[in-house]
């Protein structure tokens, strides 16, 4: 559980300023309508919402209160594969519109 919550705060570390370079320059969308309107309202605000998720999840490796029941476990996998789709999807975008 450590090593995916490790991996999914750095992929969201990543995954935040592929988005904003991606926002910036018009070549993508955010489609999560809280984090578009974040993004709309400062896009520093966007950036450190995203960086505060990150922080967030190493607080709880910091402090060794990783939860383990089987329902986080569930959704840290769910979580881990599908922002790993998104993070693609992203990258491939910026690579093919650039």
């Amino acid at each position: 559980m450590i090593l995916l919550f490790h991996y999914l705060s750095v992929l969201n570390i990543f995954d935040a300023f592929i988005t904003y370079f991606g926002l910036e320059n018009s070549v993508i969308q955010e489609m999560n309508p809280v984090m578009n309107h974040l993004y709309e309202t400062h896009p520093i605000l966007f950036l450190f919402t995203k960086l505060a998720f990150s922080a967030c999840l190493y607080l709880f490796i910091h402090f060794k209160k990783v939860p383990t029941s089987t329902a986080v476990k569930g959704l840290t996998v769910f979580a881990s594969s599908f922002y790993t789709l998104i993070f693609f999807l992203h990258c491939y975008w910026l690579v093919d519109l650039l």
